[in-house]
């Protein structure tokens, strides 16, 4: 049997934290860089089936749900899932890459986000479950109305990193940058007992460093 147990229900599961459903663990996977090639798709069926109910469900932050996964088969599931890249170091590393990139093919876009992840596997940040980067830089945004507390986009002269909340952001530097605001969010006490938003703490009046 694994380890590993199911959090109780109302928190963003992971892979590596299933959450407890009535039809037993749900298992999320956060594909790197919101991309899968054919055969992980095809081993992402096959273990629906053979470690859960068959149950694969697509969230609102392009990640993929397996149901119906039980303390018996999770073990399994996640070797059968690492044998594809699909599973993080650790369960906190997994906690900070929450990541979406724009859903059309750009090679910047990949190369940012993969950037961004490698820096965050790096870190020791401990943000709230519901903490997210998006990675939008294509000419106009298309992630805009989907949930995130950090985002890069494109500005009139280049890159940009945007704190939700804020009508503008600063010239974007590299992934440290995007830490920094990160940590500045903790700091500024944006999450008490481990959740929190950024928006929520923009409009409580908090302003990030060099805001104008």
């Amino acid at each position: 049997m694994s380890a590993v147990g199911g959090q109780v229900r109302g928190w963003c599961p992971g892979a590596l934290k299933p959450m407890e459903s009535g039809d037993g663990w749900v298992v999320r996977i956060r594909p790197p860089g919101g991309r899968l090639d054919a055969a992980q798709a095809e081993a992402i069926a096959d273990a629906a089936l053979a470690h859960g109910n068959g149950t694969i469900e697509l969230t609102g932050r392009a990640n993929l749900q397996l149901r119906g996964v039980t303390p018996a088969t999770h073990a399994p599931l996640i070797a059968a899932l690492r044998a594809q890249g699909l599973i993080d170091a650790d369960a906190a590393t997994e906690a900070r890459r929450n990541i979406m990139v724009t859903p059309f093919a750009d090679p910047q876009a990949d190369a940012l986000a993969a950037a961004l992840a490698e820096a965050l596997a790096g870190s020791d940040l401990t943000l709230p479950s519901k903490f997210g980067f998006a990675v939008d830089p294509g000419p106009a945004p298309v992630l805009s109305r989907d949930p995130a507390d950090l985002r890069i986009e494109r500005g009139a002269h280049g890159l940009i990193l945007r704190a939700e909340g804020m009508d503008h952001g600063a010239p974007y530097h590299g992934p440290q940058q995007a830490l920094d605001l990160a940590r500045w969010f903790l700091d500024q006490g944006g999450a008490p007992q481990g959740r929190g938003r950024m928006a929520a703490l923009i409009a409580r009046g908090a302003r990030p460093p060099g805001a104008t």
